[in-house]
């Protein structure tokens, strides 16, 4: 986790849109913030629970894309296409193909499972969803912890993928990240002096994604 962060933090600033660069996810959750932990739902392995509609929090939706879009069966996983609608709205996929919420052991809690084409029954469907969060507000910075797959010191599990992560902020400027996944939990944080007004998050890791513990609302950053 440590050394992907740095690796990001790293990267010349030309890799990221002027109006958004990364910043240490510690740093966020150290301000007064928002968070979202999906802990509200009683524990449970996995399947966990099926959710067939989007995902509301204080300040929060989540939804399988935007409305607008498109989801597309790509080798299993979920391909978004289309011109998201203003203002970003996020929506459900189709029923089974959305989210599943249970105990996540990478991250010892709850987490969000973006279901894909095969559905939230089958363990090869959880995960290879897609995600889209759409903020109240316009979001100085934002965070959130990612799972791809499990730790692998024997080195018999499949390399991991990517995640493919695309910001909207308030001035309807787009931005896309692609980043490097690695075994166990990742974490990220970005700003932007424009405000995030949404994002969506695709991959293409072998063992699918879990999202959990999504900051907003970092007060101490805001103005």
């Amino acid at each position: 986790m440590i050394r992907l962060c740095a690796a990001l933090l790293c990267l010349p600033r030309l890799a990221f849109a002027d109006e958004l660069w990364p910043v240490p996810y510690e740093d966020l959750k150290a301000q007064p913030h928002q968070i979202e932990t999906f802990d509200t739902l009683p524990s449970a392995p996995e399947p966990g629970y099926r959710i067939d509609q989007h995902w509301r929090a204080p300040g929060l939706t989540i939804g399988e894309r935007f409305a607008g879009q498109t989801a597309h069966d790509s080798a299993g996983f979920d391909l978004l296409t289309g011109v998201p609608a203003q203002p970003l709205r996020a929506i459900p996929g189709a029923l089974g193909q959305t989210f599943a919420i249970a105990h996540h052991l990478g991250f010892g809690s709850n987490a969000l499972f973006p279901v894909g084409p095969k559905g939230a029954d089958l363990l090869e469907g959880r995960g290879e969803g897609s995600a889209a969060l759409v903020f109240d507000t316009p979001q100085t910075a934002i965070g959130l912890r990612l799972h791809a797959e499990y730790p692998d010191p024997l080195g018999q599990r499949p390399a991991p993928g990517t995640a493919v992560l695309t910001f909207h902020d308030a001035s309807g400027q787009i931005t896309q990240l692609t980043l490097p996944l690695s075994h166990g939990v990742l974490s990220f944080g970005w700003r932007s002096d424009l405000g995030i007004t949404g994002l969506t998050i695709q991959n293409s890791d072998p063992g699918g994604i879990a999202i959990d513990d999504i900051l907003y609302d970092v007060t101490a950053l805001a103005g």
